[in-house]
Formats: structure tokens, C-alpha cells, sequence
């Protein structure tokens, strides 16, 4: 049973992702139809086509691997010009990026092609994909943080702990400096009223002002048996795995929580601020993910992950007997939620072929456009993006090496529950 509830947390996955693809993808192909582009091929997926059925200009199919898709415009690159010996040499080294694109463009097809249309009507199209991506984030965001609510810390004390932790004595099996809780007079089923003269319904109040009480003697409000008791407590740091943290020593009950939509939205941002820091640090990712290939060492659990990461997660969340089946829904539906963020985040990046890189040039072209009119020259050829990818092709073959490396540490060493 395990394992078949295990398989459909990957089903629920890919057909996730396949969608989440598909709208991406409907998110360039109708703007583009909208400004007289003929688009020829509308993929979800790659690799052999599995079905396909043509219907005007457009073929429109699925294919075999459900891990990306796209549609196939007429001229997404402007042919390429005759090799010019005076001007410089990266001309000379990025003219083999657009033969086919000069072969494919019939002359009734000249106007309907990409590269001819105005910057902001590339923006538009080549923006629509990713915002697709975006718009399913805040809609699954609204839905899982404002209609069902998320869990969070309560102020309700499930448990104290004895002592103040230490790397060498983390659970508390040797004389230890008392926990403040501990010192304090806290017991399970305490639930805090107050901290520092400030009320508290949710742990996080606590939080925003325990950082400013460290060290200091503060009062503490609990209900008690249904009456009000006042402590006093001096939070202390708690040092261990190289971080400091202000620390009380509670375990808390949890309880679930409906935010406001602007809470849920600020928590797509926070998502997309997170992914970004992530990609940016991809070099570094790659290097943690290869000391963490060996079976048995430890992960970082917020470190970048590979499809079939998440796939285990997934299946793992589907087959847990601890979680019930709303929130493994919920759970799914959030890990999903994240999924779209990363196509959004990853597909802004400025390199052809990605959309960030077509969003670029337009602006770039824009920009130049403007340039050209006021010092009253004459516009005469789109922005060549094809002058873009032999950077693409490197960056392109270091994302496959990092995708090679996380999908052996996730099969040799995967990340649990």
C-alpha cells in the first residue's frame, strides 16, 4: 500500500508539473496568435511525441518526458547577417546560431514572424510564459494560506526543555546550564498570554521580540488551569551548528492559521526572493550537493533540489501514515505552489533560450530604438538575440552537469521526511 500511495505522489507531481508546462507555454502561444505570429508547434514535454493533431498553422502535441515544453515560432531569431570582417569577432563566432531560422521563414511568412514585431509586443509574449508560472503560484498561495491556513507555532507549551543545548551535549544528557523555561517555572499545557508586556496569540509574536530580550530579566504572562500566573524570564543565545539564536527552550503545539491575501502574497514573494538567492548561489549549490552525494551524510534541507528530489518528497508525503489526507493534499498543492515559482524565477533569467534572454533583448532594442530617434538615425534590423548563445550554450552545459550532480545525490543519498 505504501508503495502504490508512494507512486501517485509522483503521478500528482508530474501531471503538476505537465500543467503547470502547458499553461506556461499557452501563456506565450495566445499572445503570440493575438499579434499575427505564426507558431507552428505548441509541445508539452519532450522527446518522442506521443500524440499530436494540427489545426491551422499550429501542431499541437504531447511528448514522452514531461519535464518542459515550448512552442516553435517563425522567426524567433532575425536571420543571420553577412559577416561583416571589420566589425568585431564575436559576430563571426555567433553567425552559426541562425541558419535555420533563415532557412524556415517562407516570403509568406515575412509577415508573421518575431523578430519583426515591436519590443513591446515581445515583452508581452515572451513575459506571458513566466507569468503563467507566477499566476498559478498566487492562486495555489491564496488558496492554501487564506482558504484552508497554514500551520504555525502556537503559544500553547507542549513540552520544556531541561537544559540549554550545546553541540556536544544536544539533548540534554549531561548537567547543562537550566533552560530559561526551565528556570522560569514553565510547564506543559502553559499557554502565553503575553511576553515582555506585549500580547501573544501566535509563537511569532514572541519571536519579534525576543531578540531585543536576551539577557534581559522580562515578564512572562501564562494561562494556567484557566487562570492568569505571571513569571519571569532571561532569554539566553543558544549556540550550536556554527548559528546563534535567541532560545527559551519550549516545544510548542501547532495550530492552523488563515492569512489575510496580502500575507499569502507576501509569501509567493518571499518563495521567489528565496529561489533567486538560490540560483544565483548555483555554484555553491553544486558543491554541497557533491559532499553530500555519500549515502547517510547529512542534507541541507533548503538546499536545491532535482526533480526526483521532489518526487521522493512528494511520494514520501503520500504514503506517510502520520499526515492526513487534507494535508497531504495541501502539502502536494504547496510543493507545487514552489514548483511554479521556480519555473517563473528560473525562466526570468537573462539567457536565450530562456525567456529572461528574448525579455532582454526586447528591452535592449527598446532602449537602442529610442537612441536611434533622437539622434534622428534610421532603425534598420531587430536586436540579434542569436548573438546570445554561445554564453547560453556554457551556462546551458554547466545547468546539465549541476542537474547530473543533484539527481545522483538525491538517488544516493535522498532527503526524508
Amino acid at each position: 500500500m505504501d508503495f502504490i500511495n508512494s507512486i501517485s505522489g509522483w503521478i500528482f507531481l508530474l501531471i503538476g508539473l505537465a500543467v503547470s508546462i502547458a499553461l506556461h507555454e499557452i501563456g506565450h502561444l495566445w499572445p503570440a496568435k493575438k499579434f499575427g505570429v505564426k507558431v507552428t508547434k505548441y509541445m508539452v514535454g519532450f522527446g518522442p511525441t506521443l500524440f499530436s493533431r494540427k489545426r491551422g498553422d499550429t501542431e499541437y502535441g504531447i511528448k514522452a518526458i514531461p519535464l518542459g515544453g515550448y512552442i516553435q515560432m517563425v522567426g524567433m531569431i532575425p536571420p543571420s547577417q553577412p559577416i561583416d570582417a571589420k566589425k568585431n569577432i564575436w559576430q563571426k563566432i555567433t553567425a552559426g546560431a541562425q541558419p535555420t531560422e533563415q532557412l524556415e521563414i517562407a516570403e509568406e511568412d515575412l509577415g508573421k514572424t518575431f523578430y519583426q514585431l515591436p519590443p513591446w509586443k515581445k515583452l508581452i509574449i515572451m513575459f506571458g510564459g513566466p507569468f503563467a508560472n507566477l499566476l498559478i503560484a498566487i492562486v495555489l498561495a491564496l488558496v492554501l494560506f487564506s482558504g484552508f491556513g497554514s500551520y504555525e507555532r502556537s503559544s500553547k507549551v507542549q513540552d520544556v526543555v531541561s537544559c540549554v543545548p550545546t553541540d556536544a551535549n544536544p539533548e540534554c544528557a549531561d548537567p547543562n546550564p537550566a533552560s530559561p523555561s526551565s528556570q522560569a517555572g514553565l510547564v506543559k499545557g502553559d499557554r502565553i498570554v503575553s511576553f515582555a508586556g506585549k500580547d501573544v496569540k501566535l509563537w511569532s509574536d514572541v519571536e519579534a521580540n525576543l531578540k531585543y530580550s536576551v539577557g534581559k530579566n522580562v515578564p512572562l504572562v501564562v494561562e494556567r488551569s484557566g487562570s492568569q500566573v505571571t513569571l519571569s524570564i532571561t532569554p539566553v543565545m543558544l549556540n550550536m551548528d556554527g548559528q546563534s539564536r535567541p532560545f527559551l527552550g519550549v516545544y510548542l503545539d501547532t495550530t492552523k492559521v488563515q492569512q489575510s491575501p496580502v500575507a499569502a502574497l507576501g509569501q509567493v514573494g518571499g518563495i521567489v526572493v528565496a529561489t533567486a538567492d538560490m540560483i544565483i548561489q548555483l555554484p555553491l549549490q553544486a558543491g554541497a550537493a557533491v559532499n553530500e552525494l555519500a549515502p547517510g551524510s547529512d542534507r541541507n534541507e533548503n538546499g536545491a533540489i532535482s526533480i526526483i528530489g521532489l518526487g521522493q518528497f512528494s511520494g514520501q508525503i503520500a504514503s506517510s501514515s502520520e499526515i492526513s489526507f487534507l494535508d497531504k493534499m495541501l502539502t502536494q498543492l504547496g510543493l507545487l505552489m514552489s514548483l511554479n515559482v521556480a519555473l517563473f524565477v528560473f525562466n526570468m533569467v537573462p539567457l536565450v533560450p530562456l525567456d529572461g534572454g528574448h525579455i532582454a533583448g526586447a528591452v535592449y532594442e527598446s532602449i537602442k530604438r529610442r537612441v536611434f530617434k533622437l539622434r534622428g538615425k534610421k532603425w534598420v534590423r531587430p536586436v540579434d538575440t542569436g548573438q546570445m548563445m554561445p554564453i547560453a550554450y556554457f551556462v546551458a552545459a554547466l545547468l546539465i552537469l549541476l542537474t547530473i550532480v543533484l539527481v545522483l545525490r538525491d538517488v544516493l543519498n535522498p532527503l526524508t521526511l
